[in-house]
């Protein structure tokens, strides 16, 4: 760190082995760094592995979860950025939204400049969690979000300052690098959510019309959560191959996040389409150029599948109907060439947008 550096610690779901976080995060450094080199600007992140987030993004961590040394990195810092990603909402847990909150909040307390960047806001659900997200908001020195419902939400719920700025995911700003590439043509990015216990079997069925000669990459972004989804598409993908062909020639293969950031970019990339659940597994997709066809189950994956023109290409999983999701991977697997080119005209502008959420903290210390 140069003498005379401004220092921005990010707040984040880093460290847990999460490719959609470890891709924000990812994002964030690369446009902070196409910005500013390490002598003008320090990274440090709160991590729940700050070892590993060293070792992965080259920045300084601190842990996120210990006393210490996440009050010496809050007293140390210019700016604390909380974001990006969904941390504030109170669906999947009803209670990190006051972890998250509440460090903002705490350097708001110790006079520290806050940011929301690139937040995906909501649902929200609960009165408490939005009377917290609209106090906490209303001190902030900026807001960007990812998308229009997030700011919209903001302003429902009473935030009146600073200026709510919608931009793009940070993630948009990663490129693939050459690397050895597992021989798939269409990636596959399930979940489990509630009441989708046989969506694994019936994408696969789908994808097995669509793409008969088809090689799957499962891509488990949180593998610990993923996993069992991605086995249940692996053997559905085994049974109907092997009925159709006497030999099965083309198994899944599997990447994932604890194949680090560059060999996942660069695994998707060599895809032609991909059939997600996980935002970020779309979003990378998109970034590499690659289309998609999303499994909505939140209104951000269909919010960013719109942001990128890929609104028609969204199947919605409150509304199930497996001969409609067959139809829609056919569709786009038959026009994945053209669909593709039109999604890399869309990237100028998104990456524009991502790259505003660094440009956005860097006006706050004056390094714009």
């Amino acid at each position: 760190m140069g003498k005379g550096a401004k220092r921005i610690t990010l707040s984040g779901y880093y460290g847990f082995g999460n490719a959609g976080d470890e891709a924000v995060l990812a994002g964030l450094v690369s446009g902070f760094r196409a910005a500013r080199s390490s002598e003008e600007l320090e990274i440090v992140a709160l991590s729940g592995n700050p070892a590993e987030t060293r070792m992965a993004h080259g920045i300084a961590a601190s842990d996120r979860m210990k006393p210490g040394p996440l009050l010496s990195a809050l007293a140390r810092t210019d700016l604390l950025l909380s974001g990006g990603g969904s941390l504030l909402q109170d669906v999947t847990s009803a209670h990190s939204i006051f972890y998250y909150l509440g460090i903002v909040r705490l350097a708001q307390i110790l006079g520290k400049k806050t940011m929301f960047a690139a937040q995906g806001i909501g649902p929200l659900t609960l009165p408490r969690s939005r009377r917290l997200v609209a106090s906490v908001a209303n001190r902030l020195d900026a807001i960007t979000v990812r998308d229009t419902g997030s700011a919209q939400l903001l302003r429902d719920i009473g935030v009146s300052r600073p200026p709510i700025e919608v931009t793009a995911d940070p993630a948009l700003l990663l490129t693939p690098t050459a690397g050895e590439r597992l021989a798939s043509n269409f990636g596959v990015a399930l979940r489990a959510w509630p009441g989708q216990e046989m969506l694994a079997e019936q994408v696969a069925e789908a994808c097995s019309r669509a793409v008969p000669e088809g090689r799957p990459l499962l891509v488990p972004m949180q593998p610990q959560n993923d996993q069992p989804a991605a086995e249940q598409f692996a053997a559905k993908w085994h049974q109907v191959t092997s009925q159709a062909n006497t030999v099965q020639t083309n198994p899944a293969a599997v990447c994932s996040a604890q194949d680090g950031l560059p060999g996942l970019l660069s695994n998707i990339s060599s895809c032609e389409m991909m059939v997600g659940m996980r935002l970020h597994a779309l979003i990378l997709a998109a970034a590499c150029g690659v289309p998609s066809v999303a499994l909505s189950y939140d209104p951000k994956v269909a919010a960013f599948m719109a942001s990128c023109g890929q609104a028609d290409a969204v199947y919605d999983l409150s509304q199930p109907d497996p001969a409609r999701l067959s139809a829609l991977i056919s569709r786009v697997w038959a026009e994945r060439f053209a669909r593709s080119e039109t999604l890399r005209t869309t990237l100028p502008l998104q990456r524009t947008l991502a790259a505003r959420n660094c440009g956005a903290a860097l006006d706050l210390l004056s390094l714009s």
